[in-house]
């Protein structure tokens, strides 16, 4: 990707445009650790998917080339119309809200022995992550569907789908599941690399699907590993602070030119934590996202940290072949 293609990418970002992909999604302020109801941020424009569908009303996203059903595209359009659902109580955000939960349900596959979750079937080189993977984010995010479609319907099939997928939380990345270890802490990988990639926003998700799940089903692997996984947050979260910016890096992963975020993933960020305080009442949260909203206000920081996040986009290619060591500790 030369400079002119990466201004075209992020142009619409940088200027503040959202679009399906990219949207605003701003805390749910009646965030309540005892109940489920709309998401922690406000997924709610999910709803109105922006591709094609498949003949049962499937969303299907363009993946090397064709048509795939990619399991987070799927939970997201789920949680969007249950959100709009819960807001306008129309019957069709139901419809299709139970229509994708059926999906996940129905396409939960044994991925390895005794090892359920939703497959990905694309490499993403990025991280050196070649097919087929699970993913913390789509594990976490179809739990909180199925932990709504129970709700709704009272089906046991829901929780033991999530009964399974809860499985892959607990099994090392090495042996195919989502765990990889922090200075001796617990992470669910949204991208299960060798070398632990540790993107920030995919393992917040992560943990709302255990909360979620834990809340419906009363399931106390699910309750053990939100805990853990809380604990674990608490102890990461300043690394991901940048330290010459009031801005936020997208991973740890130990790329030649740090992975500091967009404009819409530290916005994200932001509204992650506020939304994490308010469960659990965390101080340290809020006071991590107010630094970080003091960056997103700042005209200097904005810009800096833009044009490092173009530098970081323009080196992957130069590092295509580059495969970092494994840092001990």
């Amino acid at each position: 990707m030369n400079i002119i293609q990466m201004i075209r990418a992020y142009s619409g970002m940088v200027f503040g445009k959202t679009d399906y992909w990219h949207p605003d999604m701003n805390v749910n302020r009646e965030l309540n650790s005892k109940i489920v109801r709309k998401y922690p941020v406000d997924i709610s424009t999910k709803a109105d998917y922006a591709g094609e569908f498949d003949e049962d009303g499937i969303p299907l996203v363009e993946v090397d080339g064709h048509l795939s059903y990619l399991p987070v595209t799927i939970a997201q359009y789920a949680l969007g119309n249950y959100d709009q659902w819960l807001e306008t109580q129309k019957p069709l955000y139901r419809e299709r809200f139970v229509c994708a939960a059926d999906w996940l349900q129905k396409n939960l596959r044994e991925y390895k022995a005794g090892l359920w979750g939703w497959v990905n079937d694309h490499d993403k080189e990025m991280y050196h992550l070649k097919k087929p993977w699970l993913s913390a984010l789509s594990q976490g995010q179809a739990l909180s569907v199925l932990a709504r479609a129970y709700l709704e319907t009272q089906e046991k099939r829901y929780l033991e789908a999530g009964e399974k997928a809860l499985i892959s939380f607990s099994v090392p990345v090495q042996q195919g599941g989502v765990l990889t270890q922090w200075e001796g802490l617990d992470y669910f990988e949204e991208y299960p690399s060798q070398i632990p990639s540790l993107v920030l926003n995919g393992f917040i998700f992560a943990l709302w699907g255990l909360w979620e799940f834990y809340v419906i089903s009363q399931d106390s692997g699910a309750k053990e590993r939100y805990q853990t996984g809380v604990a674990t947050l608490k102890t990461i979260l300043p690394k991901y602070q940048v330290s010459y910016l009031n801005w936020s890096r997208y991973d740890l992963y130990p790329f030649k030119v740090a992975d500091i975020t967009s404009i819409f993933y530290h916005k994200l960020h932001i509204q992650q934590l506020k939304a994490m305080a308010l469960l659990i009442g965390e101080e340290s949260f809020n006071r991590q996202a107010e630094l970080w909203e003091k960056g997103r206000q700042s005209f200097t920081c904005y810009w800096l940290a833009t044009a490092y996040k173009v530098r970081h986009k323009l080196s992957i290619r130069k590092e295509s072949s580059y495969v970092p060591s494994v840092k001990q500790g």
